[in-house]
């Protein structure tokens, strides 16, 4: 059989011809638009960054103004001056503190007292003096502390202001404990902190820096969560200004931090509160400590127009005494001057992260070098600029956040078109070999149906041959005995009957090529037909010496159309003959589960290798192997078994070791009454 190839060569050679031509035209000007497109990111991108840049400074500028805005009045009251500073720094996470000086320096907020220089000794009366006097002398030189106690209730009864009475209770406290009157020293004591809490000694050293640490030492079980109380309050006052700081500021916090470590009376959300408060107090003395000395210099300044300032009258003052990160906002305008200390990485930071990078075609990273090396924008595409007129020295740097950005996309548009053009030659190439395929597919069937031609007629012959001969003989009166006669009627019924088979096998494989086929299933005994078909190929099994195990379960009815099965069961028994080699033994079974009805044929033949077992139910398809090159057949009988099984909503399917043997399964569902 010839094929005529060249005119769909000729049609793919044009075919390709355009392809290459397109592609060529295509790839031409993707190069040129890659070109441009570098040139055309690079202008956008120095494009954006002037504008994320002038966005940064408006913002930077706007958040300046918010946190100023208000604070520009002189205000005389330093409560309130205070009280709106603290609003405005605990609405900003970059305020690190607020703060409130004097005209000489000295801190309002926080409230720092260092060892005064002339404080003022509270005046006393000459009946309290003589009577304190007396007392002091019974406690330090005579050790009588019963007669030092009396003379400081005394003092208590004669006191007539509050720097009396806390005088004499924080004697009397003093002069329990030495007793061990630990009760009543935490009476005197307690009320001191909380009556007095703003009340210092003749040295400006408060009397709670006296009595806490002694309730500290002396606090039991009973009144733990009453001392509690007592540093929630103190700690709120120090806070709040009420109670001014010191140098023993921190040995007290020390204090109470390990108190309430090993005490812990209060809720864990009392403990929080209570932590924040020192938190808080840590922060200022070290504020104190670092900056008090640098915004003394400021405030003593006589020449303020020195320093940038904003449109509400701060002044933008770097500090020398942090680590260069920090700056004052100050007012000294207002009868206070107050201000706030402000991180600067902290706020500049709170500008990146709002939404000042929304609509621009690019993302950027917005940096705050310390250096002072300005890169060439055009080459780097890096911008850089101090931020100018508040921080000049403070240099800004935008760069793209994906430094390859640009490589990348002109990479990605090259491997775009690149794709493309592989894909024109991929499904050139493709084109071809669907064309081949094709070809070689229909030569193929071709020579497949001339096998199967060849086949059937072979086994068309085969028993046409036997039913001539011995009818022949028949005719012509050559046998002379009933018997043997009989025998050759016998062969030639079942020739015939093998002749039916193949043929019906041949219209079945029509039928379904046509998509013609027709089913009439009701309900049937499928043993009956299992029985039938067993014993309709019964001549086969004997002619050839086999021997036949069965295990079938009676009266399984399903609906199935009882001739399809029948050639179901004659082809699948046919083909364990046919390959069963020098082993004569074959096994069926026919049994059902709560779903299934399953049927299976197993020989201890030949067996089918694990490459053709996917391919043996197709059309044609014949195992080429030496062992079966003397077993004949059409190639059609187990396709047609499985879509005769398959139509009936069930599945066929072959187990098989090479040399072992088969078994063929059939399994179709089972409806119950």
């Amino acid at each position: 059989m010839k094929f005529r190839i060249k005119p769909i060569t000729r049609l793919s050679i044009i075919f390709i011809l355009a392809i290459v031509l397109s592609g060529s035209i295509l790839t031409y000007f993707s190069i040129n638009n890659i070109s441009n497109l570098k040139e055309l990111i690079e202008k956008r991108i120095i494009e954006e960054q002037r504008e994320l840049y002038a966005e940064f400074s408006a913002a930077l500028q706007n958040k300046l103004d918010i946190i100023t805005t208000g604070l520009e009045n002189g205000e005389d009251q330093p409560g309130v001056i205070k009280d709106s500073l603290l609003n405005r720094s605990l609405e900003s996470d970059y305020i690190i503190q607020t703060f409130i000086l004097n005209k000489t320096g000295k801190f309002v907020y926080p409230r720092f007292e260092r060892i005064p220089e002339g404080f003022q000794i509270p005046l006393f009366s000459e009946r309290f003096r003589t009577t304190y006097i007396e007392g002091e002398k019974a406690e330090f030189a005579e050790k009588d502390f019963r007669v030092a106690e009396n003379y400081y209730l005394a003092c208590l009864q004669n006191s007539t202001g509050s720097k009396d009475s806390v005088k004499a209770l924080n004697a009397l406290g003093r002069v329990a404990i030495k007793q061990n009157d630990e009760r009543n020293a935490f009476s005197f004591y307690k009320l001191i902190v909380s009556d007095y809490f703003s009340e210092s000694d003749a040295y400006g050293y408060p009397y709670v820096y006296y009595a806490m640490p002694q309730l500290l030492k002396i606090t039991g079980v009973d009144n733990s969560e009453e001392l509690a109380s007592l540093i929630r309050f103190s700690l709120e006052q120090m806070n709040f200004g009420l109670i001014p700081l010191n140098y023993s500021t921190g040995d007290l916090l020390s204090a109470i931090t390990d108190w309430l470590k090993e005490a812990a009376p209060i809720s864990a959300e009392q403990l929080s509160h209570v932590n924040r408060l020192i938190e808080s107090l840590d922060k200022q003395i070290q504020f104190v400590n670092i900056y008090g000395d640098e915004l003394k210099e400021i405030t003593e300044q006589s020449n303020q127009n020195s320093y940038y300032s904003t449109d509400n009258d701060f002044k933008i003052i770097n500090s020398y005494s942090g680590d260069n990160h920090e700056f004052f906002l100050v007012n000294t305008d207002l009868y206070y001057t107050g201000g706030f200390l402000i991180n600067l990485n902290n706020l500049f930071d709170t500008l990146v992260t709002e939404d000042l990078r929304e609509g621009f075609d690019f993302n950027y990273v917005i940096e705050f070098p310390d250096d002072y090396i300005l890169e060439d924008n055009n080459q780097s595409l890096v911008y850089s600029s101090q931020l100018n007129p508040y921080f000049p020295g403070q240099l800004i740097r935008i760069r793209l956040a994906d430094e390859d950005l640009i490589n990348d996309i002109v990479k990605r548009r090259s491997w775009i078109y690149g794709i493309a053009s592989l894909l024109l030659l991929v499904a050139m190439v493709l084109g071809v070999a669907l064309i081949l395929r094709d070809i070689a597919r229909e030569k193929h069937l071709a020579r497949m149906r001339a096998d199967f031609i060849s086949n059937v007629t072979h086994e068309l012959k085969t028993p046409l041959t036997s039913i001539r001969m011995y009818a022949e003989s028949i005719m012509m009166g050559r046998v002379k005995s009933q018997t043997v006669r009989n025998d050759y009627l016998s062969v030639v019924v079942n020739e015939s009957e093998r002749l039916k088979r193949m043929i019906n096998n041949i219209l079945e494989f029509s039928k379904m090529e046509k998509r013609k086929q027709e089913y009439h299933p009701f309900k049937t005994n499928l043993s009956d037909i299992l029985h039938k078909a067993i014993s309709d190929m019964n001549y086969w099994l004997e002619e050839k010496g086999f021997k036949l195990k069965t295990d079938i379960d009676r009266d399984i009815a399903v609906e199935v159309d009882p001739e399809k099965f029948h050639q179901v069961y004659t082809n699948l028994l046919s083909n364990a003959i046919k390959y069963s080699g020098e082993s004569k033994i074959i096994s069926i079974r026919l049994f059902r589960n709560s779903k299934e009805v399953i049927t299976e044929f197993e020989d201890k033949g030949i067996g089918i290798a694990i490459e053709h077992m996917e391919k043996i139910f197709e059309e044609f398809y014949r195992v080429e192997r030496p062992e079966s090159g003397d077993i004949t057949g059409t190639g059609l009988g187990l396709t047609v078994a499985k879509e005769i099984v398959e139509a009936h909503g069930g599945e066929i399917y072959a187990e098989s070791e090479l040399g072992i043997g088969s078994k063929f399964i059939v399994r179709i569902p089972f409806v119950g009454d």
